[in-house]
């Protein structure tokens, strides 16, 4: 992906100014099993024979007070976005999502990709807010946008009842 930030600055990749070392990998990979183990993480990948060419997971928020959220992350290498497998990667998250307990999933992205927007409301995304200027992409200011999904019944009312503080 470090590869695609910089031929393609528009692309959602935040975390990766430079390429990662093999010690990096796997600590991340590391980091990702010890969550698996604990129920704390989601993770769906898809292979064309042994090649990586998508993740997407969901870490669980770990305080007690919001153990029923999580964020998400996708990631579909050039070629192979644009045919389904995005959706197929969130679809499947998001049902191990609610077998682990998380409800209410978060995403961010850049207000400039459309497509993933669009993505993100076909699985059942919708948008919560938006930060200007959180990005600073080549000289450029972008807006992150916020959205979420709940994942509870299809009944949504109760996620609409909201207390007056």
């Amino acid at each position: 992906m470090f590869d695609e930030k910089e031929a393609n600055p528009d692309l959602g990749v935040v975390s990766f100014d430079r390429q990662a070392t093999l010690a990096e990998e796997r600590e991340f990979l590391s980091e990702m099993i010890r969550g698996l183990r604990r129920k704390e993480t989601v993770s769906v990948a898809a292979f064309d024979g042994k090649r990586l060419v998508g993740h997407c997971n969901i870490k669980r928020r770990m305080r007690s007070d919001v153990m029923h959220a999580g964020t998400l992350g996708i990631v579909v290498l050039d070629g192979y976005r644009g045919v389904g497998l995005g959706e197929r990667l969130m679809s499947e998250a998001l049902l191990h999502a609610r077998q682990i307990g998380v409800w209410l999933v978060q995403l961010t992205l850049f207000e400039n990709n459309a497509a993933a927007a669009g993505l993100y409301r076909k699985v059942g995304f919708r948008k919560a807010g938006v930060i200007p200027d959180k990005i600073v992409r080549n000289g450029r200011h972008l807006d992150e946008v916020i959205m979420y999904a709940d994942l509870r019944a299809t009944d949504k009312s109760s996620s609409r009842r909201r207390r007056k503080s």
